[in-house]
């Protein structure tokens, strides 16, 4: 344990049933754990909970505190009451724009200074996919992506895309809503994919049938149109490789490790949260495609790896990690497919690398203590 505290990180969940009431509980635990022999307190807070019991949170007020969760060793999550941190770290994992509404609400209502979010987040994959095909180092490995605007664009795209579309939400999703439609012959339409509860669906329907059946199945929501990339192993699982980037104790990026992560033969997806499991990256590359193949591919993911983190600062603003995602092809072609600001870190852990599973915990604490210290050395001088 620090002998020196050096200050707190307070982490931003959306609330959940049970108690204590969020997700990713290990991960929370672990993450309080490593901050305690850093020297940096961690607690856990719901921002639609924490202003019904905040004191009060206006900028004159240096000793508001809010309501939140801190991990003991020996006696668990205890419900306490604290300071503002120095740092919140947001892991909301949005379900409603409800939940996205009380974050909002929650920071502007804290004093304008004496805290600092701990990363900014990434808009939705749209705009992600425009600012990166901006970089001619990247464009090359992103598909051709469109935005669904109802059934015209919907046929613009299967016309472009030789009659089979892949569609997912512009939000996250974790896998969940994300469709495969394939033109049949005599007028059927294949469709495949998970509804928003995450189950796989297949089913086959007549195509005037279509645009009405897809305008029930986004609900309004934003969706882009990609081409249908055979993403799949030789024994016919979809999979992916997904590069965890993280700032580290310099605040500097740093590749953190690289997973395979494999779904189920009637899936499309391989996203852990869909039943995908996490595999070493370099055996299953070179058991699928040869070991120069792998070798070329996991160059091409370790360069673009390096790539992105500062394009999209630039234009989004200051972050502190990244899950990248990338395809690979029945050709050996890498595909960028994409990214997410609030990753998980379970893959390193299935795939028993320690130093990386390691490194994913103890980054997100090491980066903290970056910022921590440079507020420090602001405030001393």
């Amino acid at each position: 344990m620090s002998s020196t505290t050096i200050g707190s990180l307070g982490v931003m969940v959306c609330r959940r049933s049970g108690f204590p009431p969020f997700a990713e509980k290990h991960y929370l635990q672990e993450l309080s754990e490593v901050g305690e022999r850093l020297g940096v307190s961690v607690f856990v807070f719901c921002p639609e909970e924490a202003p019904r019991y905040a004191v009060s949170l206006p900028s004159e007020n240096p000793s508001a505190h809010i309501r939140g969760y801190r991990y003991a060793s020996g006696q668990g999550w205890i419900s306490c009451s604290f300071p503002i941190p120095g740092v919140i770290y947001d892991r909301c994992l949005y379900r409603s724009a409800r939940e996205s509404a009380a974050v909002a609400a929650f920071l502007g209502g804290l004093p304008k200074a004496g805290w600092r979010l701990w990363s900014r987040g990434l808009p939705g994959k749209l705009s992600v996919y425009n600012t990166l095909s901006r970089s001619p180092d990247v464009i090359d490995f992103l598909p051709p992506t469109l935005s669904y605007t109802g059934s015209k664009s919907l046929s613009r795209a299967l016309a472009t895309f030789h009659g089979e579309v892949f569609m997912k939400p512009s939000g996250g999703s974790q896998g969940r809503r994300t469709l495969y439609i394939s033109l049949r012959d005599q007028g059927s339409v294949r469709l495949q994919g998970r509804d928003r509860s995450n189950d796989i669906f297949s089913r086959l329907i007549a195509l005037p049938e279509l645009p009405e059946w897809v305008s029930r199945f986004t609900a309004k929501r934003r969706f882009l149109m990609q081409p249908f990339l055979h993403l799949h192993s030789r024994s016919g699982n979809p999979f992916d490789v997904r590069a965890l980037v993280q700032k580290n104790a310099k605040g500097l990026w740093s590749l953190t490790g690289v997973a395979v992560r494999e779904g189920a033969g009637l899936g499309l997806t391989s996203n852990l949260h869909g039943g995908g499991t996490a595999l070493l990256a370099q055996p299953y590359l070179a058991a699928e495609f040869g070991a120069e193949t792998a070798a070329s591919v996991l160059a091409t993911i370790r360069r673009l790896s390096r790539l992105v983190p500062p394009l999209l600062e630039s234009s989004f603003g200051r972050l502190g990690e990244l899950g990248i995602d990338f395809g690979i092809d029945r050709e050996g072609k890498v595909w960028l497919l994409e990214v997410n600001s609030k990753p998980g870190r379970e893959a390193f852990k299935q795939t028993g690398e320690q130093p990386a599973a390691t490194k994913a915990i103890e980054n997100p604490l090491h980066y903290t203590r970056y910022l921590l210290l440079r507020q420090l050395r602001r405030v001393n001088t």
